[in-house]
């Protein structure tokens, strides 16, 4: 799957993130995305300065499905409005839980994310990190926090310019008993932006994620 995926932050952008969401299921069939969820950053358990307030996410069956909604989307009178953030286009790998993930889809509603989004190690290439990183798959990482799904989101290559970052990352969980105690083990263990030979920095977000259209 090719996901599309918007970051803003505050709370304006959050409202603008839930109206253009919403708006994308207004494309006619065959253009409208696959599925659409929007996800709200968790006061208190992302941070005093979250790096992103909202995220919304939609899901295209490949790059075609993707190129005819983006062409709907910047036709006269179709914008279902726009959120001011970046926005980058990736290809999902789901490393651990698939069969949850399809049950989630089913269900519907909301469910709970540990995220993070990350910018590549000076001297690694956009296909050298990408390759480091599905190798790294939570590495490291106490096996009692490590979810119940787990999905990387690998940005494709662009003609010109750079993405915002290179990594997006989530981890799900079904209670918030699962998700402050993954929380609790990065403040632990990995206090701070992350900085290794993989990541140059990386930033943690804990949020709600709500199911618009699966």
């Amino acid at each position: 799957m090719i996901k599309r995926i918007t970051l803003v932050t505050g709370d304006e952008g959050a409202a603008d993130l839930r109206d253009a969401a919403a708006g994308a299921l207004d494309a006619p069939p065959g253009v409208r995305p696959s599925r659409v969820a929007v996800s709200t950053a968790l006061p208190g358990l992302t941070g005093p300065e979250p790096r992103h307030d909202g995220i919304g996410v939609e899901w295209f069956t490949d790059a075609g499905h993707l190129r005819r909604f983006e062409k709907w989307l910047g036709a006269p009178g179709n914008a279902p409005g726009s959120a001011p953030g970046p926005v980058l286009v990736a290809e999902e790998s789901v490393m651990r839980g698939a069969a949850w993930l399809d049950r989630r889809w089913r269900d519907g509603g909301e469910k709970l994310k540990h995220m993070a989004v990350a910018v590549r190690a000076e001297g690694l290439t956009p296909a050298g990190f990408s390759e480091r990183w599905r190798g790294h798959s939570g590495r490291n990482i106490a096996d009692q926090v490590k979810g119940l799904a787990y999905v990387q989101n690998h940005p494709v290559p662009r003609a010109t310019g750079q993405w915002a970052y290179d990594a997006v990352n989530e981890v799900y969980f079904d209670d918030i008993a699962g998700l402050r105690a993954r929380i609790e083990w990065f403040r632990e263990n990995l206090p701070g932006p992350v900085r290794s030979d993989l990541f140059r920095a990386s930033w943690f977000l804990a949020v709600r994620e709500e199911v618009l259209s699966a």
